[in-house]
């Protein structure tokens, strides 16, 4: 018996590729890392890994403890704190993207200062073509601001292909043409309350240094 072919309408097979193309569109997706910081009680007893979700040599980052700064007056009370009792400390950032276990700090005996809150636009001077903003501050929050700002003539030099890096860690990876000023919270002498903050601008030739940095001189607050 002969096979007798069945021919189809274009529109017909204008419909069934639309299907697939829609079934594409709706199976690709993308979500951010899952949180970075776990803690068993509360605040204590945590690991931290990367947004890879593993260091380069395999192992488990732990920490003592994590405190989330919401203000630069409350890094300068942590610090402060922790200066005091001789705490080593390390600043992890909200998706930390750092390939190398830079952000493990001594241990159980260690403490890492998350600059997760810290994500606020402090101000935006269109007048000097300047904007403020705290160390936290991812570019997917930037990514409005960026766009609001165009229309008003400002622009971001450099944007890298992932939103999910913070200002102070585009500063860590030398991206600093364009930064006129920095606040710096860093441990100091007794004297001084065992914390200090420190605003350098471009008439500090330390400037320079604290732009590639890489989180040893101290926490960025803005």
């Amino acid at each position: 018996m002969p096979i007798i072919p069945v021919l189809y309408s274009n529109k017909f097979n204008e419909l069934v590729l639309l299907k697939c193309l829609f079934l594409l569109v709706v199976l690709v997706g993308c979500s951010p890392p899952r949180e970075l910081v776990k803690c068993s009680m509360k605040d204590s007893n945590c690991t931290v890994t990367n947004s890879y979700d593993a260091f380069l040599e395999r192992t488990i980052c732990q920490a003592g403890n994590v405190v989330y700064s919401i203000s630069e007056q409350k890094l300068v009370s942590i610090l402060s704190v922790a200066t005091e009792v001789q705490r080593k400390m390390k600043v992890v950032t909200h998706f930390s993207h750092s390939i190398p276990k830079l952000v493990c700090p001594d241990g159980q005996d260690g403490l890492l200062i998350s600059t997760k809150n810290l994500n606020r636009v402090v101000k935006i001077n269109l007048a000097v073509m300047m904007m403020t903003v705290e160390s936290g501050v991812t570019l997917r929050l930037l990514r409005q601001l960026i766009n609001e700002a165009a229309k008003a003539g400002l622009a971001f030099p450099y944007a890298p292909y992932w939103w999910g890096l913070t200002i102070e860690g585009l500063l860590g990876s030398s991206v600093h043409d364009y930064v006129v000023e920095m606040r710096i919270v860093s441990p100091a002498k007794v004297q001084d309350g065992y914390a200090k903050v420190w605003v350098l601008n471009e008439s500090d030739k330390d400037l320079n240094a604290a732009k590639v940095s890489l989180g040893v001189l101290g926490v960025i607050s803005q």
